[in-house]
């Protein structure tokens, strides 16, 4: 079961209005936990008893990346690789756009085309290999069709449970895969990752439904905004710090994952904490 470590509007304005501490001996703020969904906003209740509103500043395959990983940790080996290949297919449709909004398309010609072919993953594989080839001059790594891919295909299709170890190996590869298209893309095209993470991502869809519910109501909603720090990161990549804890294969991301669900406070601190 994947919970999002979110955090509360409510409690980080009580201590604004406070005044932020000097130091991290101020008051710790709880981070309340949701379900995942796929909406990217979050009815939040904290453990002070606050309601709020939550968003998340991330996009759909960052977090069915983790969302396999929690899998994992649940046991739940067959949901894991059929979350990893849903993972790296959004990758790859990220790919594809964002190449294209490179090119010099905006985001409403790169829906006509992406349209005729959303339903049919061969034709975005087909759309990511000649787009890779055309960025990179070379071959995108892909899944082995006699080993991956055939794997996939067993537990997807044939109904067979992989092991623990299975799931992993298969996680490990759909790292590589998406990871190292994903950092030498942003190393290419950086403005343009960004301006399609933005656009697809989950944050302007939830800013949009809350938009909804203001016009709705007549009534100005607030909210809070956190990015979740996932395995695969299209803004903070654990590539960019030295000793980034997120560094490490699915095996050692599990161990991170189980930290995680471990109940943790923040504190807000000033911009610099020694003044």
């Amino acid at each position: 079961m994947m919970l999002l470590d979110l955090i509360c509007f409510d409690c980080i304005m009580e201590q604004v209005n406070k005044g932020a501490p000097k130091d991290i001996k101020g008051d710790p703020i709880p981070t309340p936990y949701e379900l995942i969904n796929d909406s990217g906003l979050y009815e939040v209740n904290c453990s002070h008893g606050h309601k709020s509103l939550t968003i998340i500043d991330n996009i759909n395959f960052e977090i069915l990346f983790d969302y396999s990983i929690n899998a994992i940790v649940d046991g739940y080996y067959r949901e894991a690789v059929s979350s990893f290949t849903s993972s790296m297919e959004r990758y790859f449709e990220f790919f594809i756009k964002s190449v294209l909004k490179a090119s010099g398309n905006d985001f409403h010609q790169i829906a006509t085309p992406w349209k005729s072919i959303s339903k049919q993953s061969e034709r975005q594989l087909g759309a990511y290999i000649i787009l890779y080839n055309q960025t990179f001059l070379e071959k995108p790594l892909l899944l082995d069709p006699n080993k991956e891919s055939a794997f996939r295909n067993s537990v997807i299709h044939k109904g067979y449970i992989p092991s623990r170890i299975e799931a992993i190996q298969y996680g490990d590869k759909i790292m590589e895969i998406i990871e190292g298209s994903l950092i030498i893309l942003k190393s290419k095209y950086y403005e343009d990752v960004n301006d399609s993470f933005d656009y697809y991502g989950y944050k302007r869809h939830a800013e949009e439904k809350i938009g909804e519910r203001e016009r709705k109501d007549n009534k100005e909603i607030d909210f809070a905004c956190v990015n979740i720090m996932t395995t695969i990161d299209v803004k903070n990549g654990r590539e960019v710090r030295e000793g980034d804890g997120r560094v490490g294969n699915i095996e050692q991301q599990t161990e991170r994952i189980m930290k995680q669900r471990v109940p943790r406070k923040l504190t807000l601190l000033k911009e610099n904490p020694n003044k």
